[in-house]
């Protein structure tokens, strides 16, 4: 071997050997690294360990809700909420024990706590429309009703399958609201799902009286009766779309009917009276009447109209417009059609005509129906032809 070639393999021998340590420490310490710092098969094993913990938390929340949710169907809602509390320790990121809880809350009376169990829920789940539907009902019970209804809607289009509950539900909201068309639409929907609930047909059947189709609203009460033959109110209703289409006596024939299934009702008594001023002239036993009518409520509406009347039949005007004030401001912001007939039958009988035209008027764009216009005969028979005969002939 030349020196040249000595020189070379020495040369390569010299660096290989020097590189041996460095590959040795990087390969020990690649090796021991995850151990130092937590990784590795021990941090797998760790790994592991955590989720078993994991499941087994969700598992016991899971048993906690199911026991939950018996108290819940036996109505102790206290009684799930403090399981669902423990649930919810164990597994705080699950929207549906949220919403059982919020339910529980709602089934307690506590909706405040129900209402941010539902917002809770919702901010994990955003289209869990059960949450919505939730939400719907508790804010229907604190008084907020254009949020029930976002919500009702949301739920609505979120799960279809919903719509069997959410319709009645939200065609009662819109009835409050005093928007009869939406609620008549949604008590349409709702009796496709639950075509013999009498309660729906009912409620259907008053919408109908409002937006003054006395037909229909009468073929929805005969369907109620058939189903309900003792309903005393359905029997009031029908007698007052018997008004509407000039039937007097069969709506005279439901009055008495009514009457009959429920004497203190002061509603079916009031109208039974009205009907009979109808027909003929008010003496001193109509006034018993409709003063043993005021005696046996409470001061409403009603009670003072019944007082206003006693008191226009017996001659005391004074007191029959103070009683009618009264009653305009118990009536509050309804719009009855009673209280402006009767103010113009006061007036009328006072010779106040241009007063009890314009009171009159007001009655007929608020729906008093044409047959109830004939006590004005008895207060002032010139006024009652010049102004109604001509519109009960029409």
């Amino acid at each position: 071997m030349n020196p040249t070639s000595m020189f070379t393999a020495l040369s390569i021998f010299t660096t290989f050997a020097s590189i041996i340590p460095v590959y040795h420490f990087v390969y020990r310490f690649l090796h021991i690294a995850p151990f130092i710092q937590g990784e590795g098969p021990d941090l797998l094993l760790y790994s592991k360990n955590l989720d078993q913990e994991r499941e087994a938390r969700r598992a016991e929340a899971a048993a906690l809700a199911r026991r939950a949710t018996i108290y819940l169907h036996r109505g102790q809602p206290q009684r799930a909420i403090e399981l669902y509390n423990r649930a919810l320790a164990l597994a705080d990121d699950e929207a549906g024990l949220y919403l059982r809880r919020g339910e529980a809350c709602y089934q307690a009376g506590q909706y405040q706590q129900a209402l941010s169990d539902c917002e809770q829920a919702l901010r994990l789940q955003p289209t869990l429309a059960e949450a919505h539907y939730l939400r719907g009902r508790v804010c229907a019970r604190l008084a907020a009703y254009h949020q029930a209804l976002t919500s009702y809607t949301q739920a609505l289009e979120l799960e279809p399958r919903l719509a069997a509950t959410i319709y009645p539900e939200r065609a009662a909201l819109y009835q409050r609201l005093k928007d009869p068309h939406a609620a008549l639409h949604d008590y349409c929907r709702a009796l496709e799902y639950h075509p013999q609930e009498a309660s729906l047909i009912f409620q259907r059947a008053l919408l109908y009286l409002s937006l003054r189709q006395p037909r229909q609203a009468i073929a929805d009460l005969n369907s109620v009766l058939e189903v309900r033959p003792n309903f005393a109110c359905a029997y009031h209703y029908r007698a007052l779309a018997y008004l509407y289409v000039q039937d007097l006596r069969r709506a005279r024939q439901d009055c008495q009917r009514a009457i009959t299934l429920n004497p203190t009702h002061i509603d079916h008594g009031w109208l039974a009276c009205w009907i009979a001023l109808c027909e003929e002239r008010p003496g001193a036993g109509t006034a018993e009447r409709l003063e043993a009518l005021a005696r046996s409520a409470p001061e409403q509406h009603v009670t003072l109209l019944c007082q206003a009347v006693s008191a226009w039949i017996r001659g005391e005007q004074e007191a029959a417009q103070a009683a009618l004030l009264r009653a305009q401001a118990a009536a509050g912001l309804d719009e009855h059609w009673d209280t402006p007939f009767w103010q113009a039958v006061i007036w009328a009988a006072a010779g106040r005509e241009a007063d009890a035209h314009q009171a009159l008027r007001e009655a007929l764009v608020r729906g008093l129906p044409l047959p109830l216009l004939s006590p004005l005969r008895w207060a002032h028979p010139a006024f009652y032809a010049h102004y109604a005969s001509a519109l009960l002939e029409a």
